[in-house]
């Protein structure tokens, strides 16, 4: 399992063969937004297959706050335990980017949110079919 941080130009011009030109015309300009508007994106692969890519976007350059995105392909269900073991140390580079990560999951993907309580997530009051988080630093 390969991890690798990227600048948001080479994460796209890295994903978008592989990945981002098999969604939809609306999926593909969400996503490029979420790259471009990212200070780095990590991409994980297992032998050049990329099973997902997340990046950080803060509201302005002094925050010490950032959204934290995902985006994972089909390939993930065939990495997902070495994925899941790996998550917390990778949770742990991301916060030392931005000691509190904010994002939103989806309330009826139980899988997910476990995974983002085993990253150490504290979940808000669900809005509608999403739910907030929050990972702090120690």
């Amino acid at each position: 399992m390969n991890i690798q941080k990227h600048n948001p130009t080479d994460a796209y011009d890295l994903l978008y063969p592989q990945v981002l030109s098999m969604l939809s015309d609306i999926n593909q300009d969400t996503m490029a937004r979420a790259i471009r508007n990212s200070a780095w994106v990590w991409i994980g692969d297992v032998d050049g297959e990329i099973f997902g890519f997340w990046g950080l976007i803060a509201p302005s350059m002094l925050s010490d706050k950032a959204y934290l995105w995902f985006y994972n392909t089909s390939s993930l269900c065939k990495h997902i335990f070495r994925f899941v073991r790996r998550s917390r140390m990778v949770t742990q580079e991301l916060l030392s980017y931005y000691p509190i990560l904010v994002g939103h999951g989806r309330v009826d993907d139980a899988r997910s949110l476990r995974w983002l309580t085993w990253c150490g997530a504290q979940f808000g009051s669900s809005q509608g079919d999403l739910i907030p988080f929050e990972i702090r630093a120690a």
